[in-house]
């Protein structure tokens, strides 16, 4: 029997089922966007134009669109996708706090659109908000992530397929699903529009507010800067600008299958000026964001696609890593190119062949995860320790594997436990004062600290 609305109940309060079903439709939507987005990165690959993932804009709208049209209420939007933000948010989203106000936009532009329709579940209204909303994000990430500028020029272009995509993938397959929930007997008459209310308006007005103030506040925090600082280990550290006397080399590279034309010195004539100390076998790319990734000397050596990149002039000028190997190196909105002696981990006993853990052998395999690993909270990245101790080759008999940290004392785990579980990870701290390692569980479960040794037994 079909669940009936209660007339009597204020119409402005959501009630638990409401804050459910947002918060049901949040989750699942959050969770969806990492696989829509790679989806959508592979079929960018293939076809290796700019903004081509925007084809799938719609799908990260789809369930947002259910959430006015099953509960009737305005705000229901708004409210789902800044759950569904923080879900992305947390579940470490590339993008990081951006996303937030990515979905938020998006929510808030469902519900404004639906206002200027009578039923909010019928097609031409989810149609409406849905091209509406996924369109947002492309003006969201230009305004607040320095796009490409191969991006920027096309942006009209790529908003529009956007628009497509959120009008068939997302308003289409809402209203089929509504359909579907209907037939079922799942849903109730929620779609008729009713007066906004105060307490709508307010909770509207909140959410632009929010909108507004955090994008102002990502705007500064990603304008990248006029400078980048050439620190570290070295005799001359200095600040690079685009009046430091360089060659500019101009280029085209291509980064998921996607070709940029950019401008920008050779890292290797950048840090040259610097005078790397002997012992610097590696560089820290730190953005404006706090974001950080390494790059190897022998990679900045041999690496003649490898640039810091500028694009902007004036106040609005910006600097990127790009050519790198690993696309995590590819670094926006640089501030900080750090030099530093990147110390090593040695791998001994029950093993077939003694090894070094050298984190540059290991780039394209780690993942970012943000870990208070003794220094306070920061993103840190780390590679599955299984994959470390594969690659040395246990030998027959060997049951336990031990961590030594600089204080000397150990933890151990036993071997076949470790080998069998990619969340047991070794993590690197690239920090001021050198590199230190620590061993533990992608879930923040830190277990050893300071590690400078790890034996087989």
């Amino acid at each position: 029997m079909r669940p009936q609305p209660d007339e009597n109940a204020p119409q402005y309060r959501f009630s638990t089922r409401d804050l459910l079903t947002m918060a049901g439709l949040a989750g699942l939507s959050g969770v969806a966007s990492t696989a829509i987005n790679a989806l959508g990165d592979a079929v960018q690959a293939v076809l290796g134009l700019a903004g081509t993932t925007q084809w799938a804009a719609g799908l990260h709208v789809t369930l947002l669109l259910l959430a006015p049209a099953l509960i009737g209420k305005t705000g229901a939007a708004t409210i789902t996708a800044l759950l569904k933000g923080g879900v992305e948010l947390l579940s470490g989203n590339t993008h990081g706090i951006l996303v937030v106000l990515v979905d938020l936009a998006a929510g808030l532009f469902i519900d404004l659109v639906l206002l200027a329709f009578r039923r909010r579940d019928s097609r031409p209204a989810l149609i409406a908000a849905g091209a509406v909303s996924a369109a947002s994000n492309v003006f969201v990430f230009q305004l607040f992530a320095s796009a490409p500028e191969d991006v920027v020029r096309y942006v009209w272009g790529i908003a529009g397929l956007a628009a497509i995509s959120g009008a068939i993938l997302g308003g289409l397959l809402a209203y089929a699903l509504l359909q579907a929930l209907g037939r079922a007997g799942l849903t109730i008459p929620g779609g008729q529009r009713r007066e906004l209310t105060w307490p709508q308006g307010l909770l509207l007005g909140s959410a632009a507010v929010l909108a507004i103030g955090g994008g102002v506040t990502l705007a500064r925090v990603y304008a990248g800067g006029p400078t980048v600082q050439v620190t570290g280990a070295c005799a001359q550290p200095y600040t690079y600008s685009t009046d430091t006397p360089l060659p500019l080399v101009n280029l085209q590279i291509e980064m998921q299958g996607m070709k940029r034309d950019v401008r920008g010195a050779t890292l290797r004539d950048v840090l040259a000026l610097a005078e790397p100390d002997p012992d610097a076998n590696i560089v820290i790319a730190t953005a404006t964001d706090g974001y950080a990734f390494f790059i190897t000397m022998d990679e900045v050596a041999t690496n003649d696609q490898l640039l810091l990149a500028s694009r902007g002039e004036g106040r609005q000028i910006a600097y990127e890593i790009v050519g790198a190997i690993s696309s995590k190196a590819w670094v926006r909105n640089v501030t900080e190119l750090r030099l530093q002696a990147q110390s090593k981990v040695p791998l001994t006993g029950n093993l077939r062949q003694e090894a070094i853990f050298i984190p540059g052998d290991w780039q394209d395999q780690m993942d970012s995860a943000s870990l208070d690993l003794g220094e306070g909270s920061a993103k840190y990245q780390g590679v599955p320790l299984r994959s470390v101790l594969s690659a040395a080759e246990p030998a027959e008999g060997a049951h336990t594997v031990t961590a030594t940290s600089r204080d000397g004392s150990t933890v151990s785990w036993e071997l076949a436990e470790v080998l069998a579980d990619d969340a047991i990870r070794i993590w690197v701290m690239n920090l001021p004062d050198g590199t230190r390692y620590a061993v533990g569980r992608a879930d923040q479960a830190v277990v050893a600290l300071d590690v400078i040794a790890l034996a087989v037994e």
